[in-house]
């Protein structure tokens, strides 16, 4: 199955209505992102773990918040 043909779902991203690809996973939309590392993920209210991250797919109407662990001082 090409891109093109593949079927869109809308997902909620971080307060964000958007639209993407079906059957991607969260470490897919960081990649994309440009967020892969160092990152943390909710997925419907709930924490994800890193581990997850590979195998845990996006569904219609997810909501997913995305924040970027930054270290300071």
């Amino acid at each position: 199955m090409s891109a093109e043909s593949k079927k869109k779902i809308r997902v909620t991203i971080n307060n964000q209505e958007t639209v993407l690809q079906e059957e991607m996973t969260i470490l897919k939309l960081l990649e994309d992102r440009e967020a892969k590392h160092r990152s943390a993920v909710w997925l419907n209210g709930i924490q994800l773990l890193q581990a997850e991250y590979p195998t845990r797919m996006i569904r219609e109407g997810d909501v997913i918040k995305i924040l970027r662990i930054v270290a300071g001082g």
